[in-house]
C-alpha cells in the first residue's frame, strides 16, 4: 500500500515538470502503478487526462525521458474534445503531439464523421491513414461510405485528402475517382462548392462550378462560371462585404455569350446578355444617440431579361422586364425627418430606354405633429420636390406643400372619440422638353376637410376577450386654385395634352364618408388572436352632390389550432359586381401541411381592375421520419395555363439529403417568336453530409 502511494506522488512530480515543457499538466488514474527509473507502468482501467488529451487503456506505459505514451488494448483518445480514436495500440509523443494507431477508428464530433483505417501515423497536423473507409452514418450498416486506398487529414485546416476513392451506396460502388478532397469544417471557408450538372435539349450539357473565396470574416466572393455546350458560356461573380458593423454590401455581376447559331435559331435579341446589382445598406451614418439616419441603395442594370433567367439560381427568373434601380436615404430627429430618393428604370423591353420616366431625384421634409397654440390642436408640414426626367417625352419638377391642422377630444369617459381635420396642399408643375406642344405650367391648390367620430371598445368574458372599433369619417375635398395644364383637372377636352400628362397623375378626390368595423376575439390567457373581422363602405358624392356608395371590403381571418383561414371581397355597388375576391387557408396536422390561395378581379365600368383568375396550392406530407413529399401548383384559370407545377421528394437523413424536383414553369424571353418559354426541369441535389455532393439539372424548353 505503502508503495502505490509513493509511486503516486513520484508519478505526480514528474507529470508537474512535465508540465513546464509541455505546457500541460497529465494526471493517471489506474488499478496498479509501478514506476522503475523512467519508466511508469499502468494497467487495469488506465485513465489519464490533461485539458486537451484524454487518454483510457488496458495498459500504458508512460516514458519520463522520451515524454510518451505507449497504449495496449481497447484504446480510447480523445483530443480537444472533438476527435476520438479508438484502436488496439497507440503510440503517443507529448513533445511533438504525434501518435500512432492501428487499427484506428476515428471519430469527428463537429460533423459525426468518422474514418475506419488499418494504420495511421500522426505527424505534427496531419494523419496518414492507410485503408480506410469514411462515412458519416452507422457504424456497423452505413447508408454510404467512400473507400480509399491511402489518406491523410488535417487537423488544423480540417481537410481530407483522399487517394483511389470508389463511392459505395450500402455495399454497391456507384463512383471512382483517382482523387477526391473535402473539408469536414462547416464554418465559411475559401475552396469549391457543390457543382451544378445538367442537360437540356436546347442548351445541351450544363455544367456550373461556384468558387468560394473567404479572405477575411467581413468578405467572401463566390465565382460560378458555367457551360451550356449547345448555347454558350457566362459567369456570375457575387461580392458580400460588411464594411462596418451597421453596413452590409453585396455586389453581383455577370454575363453569358450566345453561340451565334443558338441566337439565330431561337431568335433572341441580344448575343450577349450582361448586367450587375449592387445593393447597399448602412445606419448610423451621422445619426447621434437621439437621431436615426440610414442609407439604402439598391443600383440594377441588365441589357436584357435572358441575364436574369440564364443565372445559375432555381428561383433567379423573372417576369418583370423593367428593372428598377433605387437609392434612399433618410434623417430622423425626434420633431423632423428629411429623405433623398431617386429612381431609375430600365425597360428591356424597348429598344430604347429613351422614353422611360426616371424620378431623380425627389426630395422630403416633414416636421412631425405639435400643438398650435392650446393642447390637442396639432399641426405637421410636409414638404416634397419631384423632379421626372426623361430624354424623349414631357418633363416635370414638381413642388408639394402639405400643411394638416387637426383637433380631437374624447367623450363620454372616452368612450367617444372626435376629429377634426383640414389639410391644405399646394402643388406647382413646371414642364419641360416638350417640342411639339406647348404646356402651361400648372398650379393647383386643394383643401380637404374632414369630420371623423370612432370609439374603442374592449369586453372582456370568461374566456375570451372583445375588441372593436368603429370609425365613421366624413371628407370634403375642394380645388381652391386650378391654373395652367393639370391631368384630368384642366386638359379633359385635349386628348393630345391628356395623353403626355398622364405620366403625371394628380390625386383628384371627391366628398365622400367611410364607415369602416375592425372587431376581434382574442383568447384571454394567452392573448392570440382567434377571429379578426374588417368591413368598410364607402360612399361619394359626385359633381351635383348625388351620393353614390362605392366598393364595400369585407375581410375575416380565423385561426385555429391546425393554421388559419381568411377571405377578402370587395364589391363594387354601382356595377353590381364583385370585383376582387380572395382566399387563403393553411393546415398543418402532424405530418401533413397544406396551404392554398385563390384570387379573382373583374374589370368593369366604375373600377380600374383587370380581369384576372388563379389559384395556387401546395401540399406535403412527411410519409416517414425522413421522408417528405409535395405537390405545388399555380394555375390561371382565366388563360388555362398552369404557370408553375411541380412535385417534390425530400429525404433527409442524418448522414445524406436529397431533394428531388420535377417542375413545369413560363419564363420570359426576348425571342422574337414567343413571349415566354414554357420549362420543364428536374432538378437533382444529393448531399452527403458534411463532405458535399452534387447538384443536377435536366431541362426541356418549347417556345409558347
Amino acid at each position: 500500500m505503502h508503495k502505490k502511494i509513493i509511486a503516486s506522488l513520484l508519478l505526480t512530480s514528474v507529470l508537474s515538470f512535465s508540465q513546464e515543457l509541455n505546457n500541460e499538466k497529465f494526471q493517471l488514474v489506474a488499478k496498479n502503478i509501478d514506476s522503475k527509473n523512467n519508466i511508469v507502468t499502468a494497467t487495469g482501467e488506465v485513465v489519464v487526462f490533461s485539458p486537451s488529451y484524454y487518454l483510457s487503456a488496458d495498459k500504458i506505459v508512460y516514458n519520463k525521458e522520451n515524454e510518451s505514451f505507449e497504449l495496449f488494448d481497447n484504446v480510447i483518445i480523445i483530443k480537444d474534445n472533438n476527435i476520438q480514436t479508438q484502436s488496439n495500440y497507440a503510440f503517443v509523443d507529448l513533445k511533438s503531439d504525434d501518435f500512432k494507431q492501428n487499427p484506428l477508428f476515428l471519430y469527428e464530433a463537429s460533423n459525426n464523421l468518422w474514418v475506419n483505417s488499418k494504420t495511421s501515423d500522426k505527424q505534427n497536423d496531419v494523419i496518414q491513414l492507410n485503408k480506410s473507409i469514411i462515412s458519416a452514418c452507422d457504424c456497423v450498416d452505413p447508408a454510404w461510405s467512400i473507400r480509399v486506398s491511402s489518406a491523410d487529414y488535417d487537423i488544423k485546416d480540417k481537410w481530407i485528402n483522399a487517394y483511389n476513392t470508389r463511392l459505395y451506396i450500402k455495399n454497391v460502388p456507384v463512383l471512382y475517382s483517382p482523387y477526391f478532397g473535402f473539408s469536414t469544417d462547416k464554418s465559411r471557408r475559401t475552396g469549391l462548392l457543390i457543382p451544378t450538372i445538367g442537360y437540356s435539349n436546347d442548351d445541351g450539357l450544363y455544367y456550373a462550378q461556384p468558387i468560394y473565396y473567404a479572405p477575411s470574416a467581413d468578405l467572401d466572393i463566390e465565382v460560378i462560371p458555367q457551360l451550356r455546350n449547345r448555347r454558350g458560356y457566362g459567369a456570375y461573380t457575387y461580392l458580400r462585404y460588411a464594411d462596418s458593423a451597421y453596413s452590409t454590401l453585396n455586389l453581383k455581376a455577370g454575363g453569358f455569350r450566345e453561340d451565334k447559331d443558338f441566337q439565330e435559331q431561337a431568335g433572341l435579341k441580344n448575343q450577349k446578355h450582361f448586367g450587375w446589382n449592387v445593393d447597399y445598406e448602412r445606419t448610423k451614418l451621422f445619426s447621434n444617440e437621439n437621431t436615426q439616419d440610414g442609407l439604402y441603395a439598391s443600383i440594377n442594370f441588365m441589357n436584357d431579361i435572358e441575364y436574369k433567367t440564364l443565372e445559375n439560381e432555381e428561383d433567379s427568373t423573372s417576369t418583370d422586364k423593367k428593372i428598377e434601380s433605387k437609392i434612399n436615404y433618410f434623417y430622423n430627429t425626434p420633431k423632423y425627418y428629411g429623405g433623398l430618393y431617386a429612381r431609375y428604370y430600365i425597360d428591356t423591353s424597348k429598344n430604347s430606354n429613351d422614353s422611360t420616366l426616371q424620378e431623380l431625384p425627389q426630395i422630403q421634409l416633414h416636421k412631425y405633429n405639435e400643438e398650435l397654440g392650446f393642447k390637442k390642436l396639432l399641426y405637421s408640414l410636409d414638404t416634397k420636390f419631384m423632379n421626372y426626367t426623361r430624354q424623349d417625352g414631357l418633363n416635370a419638377n414638381i413642388y408639394e406643400v402639405s400643411l394638416p391642422i387637426n383637433y380631437t377630444k374624447y367623450f363620454f369617459d372616452d368612450y367617444l372619440y372626435l376629429t377634426v381635420e383640414n389639410k391644405t396642399v399646394i402643388s406647382k408643375y413646371n414642364y419641360t422638353n416638350s417640342d411639339s406642344i406647348t404646356y402651361n405650367n400648372g398650379t393647383l391648390v386643394q383643401n380637404e376637410s374632414s369630420v371623423l367620430v370612432g370609439t374603442d371598445l374592449i369586453k372582456p368574458y370568461e374566456d375570451y376577450l372583445h375588441t372593436i372599433n368603429l370609425t365613421a369619417k366624413y371628407s370634403y375635398p375642394k380645388n381652391v386654385k386650378k391654373d395652367g395644364d393639370l391631368y384630368n383637372i384642366t386638359t379633359e377636352d385635349n386628348s393630345l395634352k391628356e395623353s403626355e400628362l398622364k405620366a403625371f397623375p394628380i390625386a383628384q378626390g371627391s366628398k365622400n364618408i367611410n364607415l369602416s368595423i375592425n372587431q376581434s376575439l382574442y383568447n384571454k390567457d394567452s392573448l392570440k388572436q382567434i377571429v379578426n373581422h374588417k368591413m368598410s363602405q364607402s360612399i361619394l358624392y359626385d359633381k351635383n352632390d348625388k351620393p353614390r356608395l362605392q366598393n364595400l371590403e369585407n375581410y375575416v381571418k380565423v385561426n385555429h389550432d391546425f393554421g388559419s383561414v381568411s377571405a377578402k371581397v370587395v364589391y363594387n355597388v354601382q356595377d353590381k359586381h364583385f370585383i376582387e375576391n380572395t382566399a387563403d387557408a393553411t393546415f398543418n396536422y402532424e405530418n401533413l401541411s397544406l396551404s392554398a390561395g385563390y384570387y379573382k378581379s373583374k374589370q368593369t365600368e366604375n373600377s380600374n381592375k383587370e380581369d384576372l383568375e388563379s389559384v395556387r396550392y401546395n401540399a406535403s406530407y412527411k410519409i416517414a421520419k425522413d421522408y417528405k413529399i409535395g405537390y405545388y401548383e399555380n394555375y390561371n384559370i382565366l388563360d388555362k395555363v398552369k404557370n408553375k407545377q411541380g412535385v417534390n421528394l425530400n429525404i433527409d437523413d442524418r448522414c445524406w439529403n436529397l431533394d428531388l424536383k420535377y417542375e413545369k414553369e413560363i419564363v420570359p424571353s426576348t425571342s422574337t417568336s414567343s413571349e415566354g418559354i414554357n420549362q420543364t426541369i428536374v432538378y437533382l441535389n444529393l448531399e452527403l453530409k458534411p463532405i458535399g455532393g452534387v447538384k443536377q439539372k435536366y431541362k426541356i424548353e418549347d417556345k409558347n
